[in-house]
């Protein structure tokens, strides 16, 4: 990087006139979202089942306990209630606040999500939960036909929104620290979490580990970021104070799409520099999940052979996936923005003291730049190992490579091999506790690609795997219970004719016609 840029120039002048259509009024909107939900409110009601048929936990259990309050988490909830599955308990790391779901309002930092408009999702089988429902009753009909993907700050709202209405039972600011097993046979889960640095409790029938795209393992930083301080680095999942980026000389290793929108967010807020260097000899600019996109990969991908799973999920995960072109011309729209490719970073150093404190990095061809912070914009590695709430039953967890030879060498063959609800299985020497209790856990994140694909961590696939979490646990319920449920029937008297002959007077009145 050369000597600090002093008047970055905004190259957005290319822009073409926005064109966009006017929101409602403000006033307007808030009638029709309160419209809106009382409309998904009696969808519900008229669309649900109306008998509670879940015994009651004992002692105040959960049937299920969601580990995650973003867009995956509260879906599958919401799912599992439409299953009249009730005692659903959500647990958010995360602060609350009346307009933030997830990562969307903290580090997520695109403009617009890059799936869908017209998706389905976490509606369900409501339509008036749908985005599209939402976004015309918040800005208008116009707003909606204009355009084609969903700004990102309007999906958090939409999420708030929708969290209201499902009225998901969320606690806050709860941080698993572990999930313990069964001490007995058919026993609860012991959640372990902290809570303002108090320990927290909770038993679950079964858990459902939601935790976005970190909850395979955690963010991948290479060893070269990873050992430098942590106030001069950070990976594009944790929080940057961009502010404090002004005037400063930025590296972003990696130019996937986080790479190009941390690297808009940088210069937006007036980083002095910003060069991003990516291994690949050019930038992505097709994107494979556009193909999978239809109802065959979205739900049905798990029916799939072992080896055609294995096989595409190989090949697909070979393939780079680009930024948006938004993304691009976001970081392009400034001349202070620098994209090296081809490049990778073998050496990082600290060098000089106080105000002249900066990184010394080497790449490849044997160059070396000069910069102030390093955004490591590196993707995620799968390991079940590196997640703590897991730490109690991990080592009986079914892996992919213990079912495949050629995945014992490959980084797929550290996901987990997942049933067909997203549900764990043990291995194949696990005790006889682990293997009654581990399918109870489910697995929702970025290891569940490669037996789920497209559903097992991209928004593109949620309504299906919310939808299979939910069907597996009704399913296991029944079958958990049926010896209950079969004595019950035995014992049932439903008397329906209590006169065999004519009417009588003072008897009820009853249908004479076949029409109203």
């Amino acid at each position: 990087m050369s000597a600090t840029a002093q008047h970055p120039r905004d190259l957005r002048d290319t822009l073409p006139e926005d064109t966009r259509p006017p929101a409602v009024d403000p006033a307007e909107a808030a009638e029709r979202l309160e419209r809106l939900e009382a409309a998904a409110r009696e969808e519900m009601r008229i669309l649900g089942h109306n008998h509670d048929w879940v015994p009651e936990p004992a002692d105040g259990a959960y049937n299920v306990v969601v580990i995650g309050g973003g867009q995956a988490g509260l879906g599958a909830a919401f799912a599992l209630s439409r299953h009249r599955i009730g005692r659903v308990k959500v647990l958010e790391a995360g602060p609350e606040h009346p307009e933030a779901v997830g990562c969307w309002s903290r580090y997520a930092r695109m403009q617009t999500l890059r799936s869908p408009k017209n998706m389905k999702g976490i509606e369900v089988d409501i339509p008036s939960l749908h985005t599209e429902r939402w976004f015309r009753a918040r800005y208008g009909d116009a707003a909606w036909e204009s355009i084609s993907l969903v700004p990102r700050l309007d999906w958090n709202e939409y999420l708030v929104w929708y969290r209201k209405v499902t009225d998901a039972d969320v606690d806050f600011d709860t941080t698993v620290t572990v999930v313990e097993p069964p001490a007995e046979p058919g026993g609860d889960f012991t959640v372990r979490a902290t809570r303002g640095g108090a320990e927290v409790t909770y038993r679950a029938r079964r858990v459902v580990f939601s935790l976005g795209l970190d909850g395979g393992g955690g963010p991948f930083v290479p060893p070269v970021i990873a050992d430098l301080p942590e106030e001069l680095r950070a990976h594009t999942e944790e929080y940057i104070d961009f502010p404090a980026l002004a005037g400063k000389r930025v590296l972003v290793v990696g130019a996937g799409a986080s790479g190009f929108d941390n690297a808009g967010m940088a210069l937006e807020h007036g980083a002095a520099e910003v060069l991003v260097v990516e291994r690949e000899s050019e930038v992505a600019t097709r994107n494979s999940l556009r193909w999978m996109e239809f109802p065959g990969m979205q739900e049905r991908f798990f029916s799939l052979s072992d080896d055609d799973k294995w096989a595409f999920g190989v090949f697909n995960g070979g393939l780079p996936q680009p930024p948006t072109q938004p993304s691009v011309w976001r970081a392009f729209a400034h001349d202070n923005f620098e994209l090296r490719e081809n490049t990778t970073v073998v050496s990082a150093e600290v060098v000089g003291e106080g105000a002249e404190r900066h990184l010394r990095v080497g790449d490849n061809h044997g160059h070396t730049l000069e910069c102030d912070f390093i955004i490591s914009a590196t993707g995620y590695a799968v390991d079940l190992g590196m997640r703590p709430e897991l730490a109690r039953v991990v080592d009986d967890i079914r892996l992919w490579s213990d079912v495949r030879e050629e995945a014992r060498t490959h980084p797929m063959g550290r996901c987990p091999y997942l049933g067909d609800g997203f549900q764990f299985l043990p291995k194949e020497d696990a005790g006889e506790a682990a293997r009654a209790y581990i399918p109870r856990l489910f697995h929702f994140s970025t290891g569940a690609r490669a037996s789920h694909g497209v559903a097992g961590n991209q928004l593109s696939g949620i309504y299906a795997g919310i939808t299979r979490i939910a069907d597996r646990v009704a399913a296991d319920i029944m079958v958990e219970n049926w010896p209950d449920f079969y004595a019950d029937f035995q014992a049932f008297e439903n008397i329906e004719v209590t006169n065999v002959g004519p009417h009588q007077p003072g008897e009820p009145w009853f249908p004479q016609a076949p029409r109203y």
